[in-house]
């Protein structure tokens, strides 16, 4: 199975009405849809013109891979786990 990298344009525009998603088989490729998007007609008319050229680190950043998302990254709750340590 090839790798499928993804980004949500939500991701970096806070606009949670936003639903597209650029998927491809490299980052690179991503990011040129996405750029494409925010070039296209539905992109300006919802974020307006747009220089995608400034947002490309913040585009990169929000590339995932995917089944590579951190899942249960939090640190067990101690009260669960193990008794707290007396108190002096």
């Amino acid at each position: 199975m090839p790798d499928t990298f993804y980004c949500r344009v939500s991701n970096f525009l806070s606009d949670p009405r936003d639903r597209f998603i650029a998927v491809g088989e490299t980052s690179d490729e991503v990011l040129g849809k996405v750029k494409d998007y925010l070039k296209s007609e539905a992109g300006v008319s919802r974020y307006g013109a747009i220089d995608v050229d400034d947002l490309e680190n913040n585009i990169r950043t929000c590339i995932f891979q995917r089944g590579t998302k951190a899942i249960h990254n939090r640190a067990p709750d101690t009260r669960y786990y193990h008794e707290p340590p007396p108190h002096e």
